[in-house]
């Protein structure tokens, strides 16, 4: 990288650190308004459980945000360090030939200019003197400006490699903070869990909200646009995780808890905490978004009606829209998710009609 392309990095990026993540940080502090009024209510608590994985889901976006800020300035920060490297080497040999341009004064009589020009034996040798003299006085000029500027380029780039690493250590310090927050939210949030699993009214209304959702699910779902033939895979395609441990299957599901029954659009898979998550065949990303219960939703159409939905996430790694392959990763799952822990929510919809992914899925 040039010393232009550093100066320009300088002026894009120090005036914006912070400002991509802007927006997260007004939703973040919108959603602990609202768990503040929650707690203050003593409202339900599924309500107040599910805005704390949004709080997380929230602060999670925010230091995705911020790894790959510190990663580009750090790319960036070791570009200009190469750069100073080469600037000095430029400048040494700046320094060295204008000592060569000096010793040549010297050894041909430089130290006294007018007595070297007229000392010479005929008139040819008194023209060769002055054009001597006259290169060496450019040399030396031409080199003692190159000097300079040199050392005022080594010095901007100093300056700009110091600023550089005091906007990384803001940012690591910030990052430091946000995950400082995430150690006391879990802390809430496992009491907050532990009171709905041990209290009947609230596990059944957390059983409720996640019906709820699931309808929601199937009312959003875009219409297909996309040609495929996805239904020819049907008993063919590839576990979304690496894990295939089943919590609860296809259909209607009974918990032994408190006899709760509930219908299951998809299946859900026990996965470790951050698992990675891909997508099981071709396709276009539909949409992404929070839904309650469930949190960080990626629905991906494949054509020929076909959707396949994946669900508790905590980080996502595509766009809306964005075309993707098959085996690719979307993400990976949340550290834990409602009711029980780590788990990704997988369904596949023919239009909006919910089928059983164990029957498309490839044998274990």
């Amino acid at each position: 990288m040039g010393f232009r392309h550093g100066i320009f990095f300088l002026l894009l990026i120090l005036p914006c650190l912070g400002q991509p993540e802007v927006e997260i940080k007004t939703q973040l502090s919108q959603q602990r308004a609202e768990l503040h009024r929650l707690n203050r209510e003593k409202t339900s608590l599924t309500d107040f459980l599910d805005g704390l994985y949004r709080e997380k889901s929230l602060i999670g976006d925010l230091l995705d945000g911020l790894n790959k800020k510190e990663s580009l300035i750090t790319g960036e920060l070791g570009a200009l360090s190469d750069s100073l490297a080469k600037v000095r080497i430029r400048l040494d040999s700046a320094v060295v030939l204008q000592e060569n341009v000096v010793r040549t004064l010297y050894m041909n009589g430089g130290s006294e200019d007018v007595a070297f020009i007229l000392g010479g034996k005929n008139f040819g040798d008194f023209l060769r003197r002055i054009n001597l003299f006259s290169f060496l006085a450019i040399e030396r000029s031409r080199y003692s400006k190159e000097i300079e500027q040199n050392r005022q380029l080594v010095g901007t780039l100093v300056d700009s490699t110091k600023a550089l690493l005091d906007s990384v250590k803001i940012i690591r310090d910030l990052r430091q903070a946000e995950l400082d927050s995430l150690t006391h939210l879990e802390k809430r949030k496992k009491q907050t869990l532990d009171n709905i699993i041990n209290d009947e009214a609230e596990y059944r209304n957390a059983i409720a909200r996640m019906e709820e959702s699931l309808k929601e699910l199937a009312r959003r779902l875009p219409k297909p646009v996309l040609k495929g033939d996805f239904a020819k895979s049907r008993g063919g395609i590839p576990w979304p995780s690496s894990s295939r441990k089943i919590i609860h299957p296809f259909g209607i599901i009974k918990e032994k808890r408190f006899g709760t029954t509930f219908k299951n659009a998809g299946i859900d898979i026990a996965t470790e905490p951050e698992e990675e998550v891909f997508v099981v065949a071709d396709g276009s990303v539909a949409q992404i978004y929070w839904l309650r219960a469930y949190g960080q939703i990626v629905i991906i159409e494949h054509g020929g009606g076909y959707f396949t939905v994946y669900g508790n996430l905590g980080h996502v790694d595509v766009a809306q829209n964005q075309k993707i392959t098959s085996g690719s990763r979307i993400g990976k799952t949340a550290s834990d998710g409602w009711l029980e822990g780590a788990k990704l929510h997988f369904e596949i919809r023919n239009g909006r009609q919910e089928v059983n992914p164990l029957d498309w899925l490839v044998s274990a």
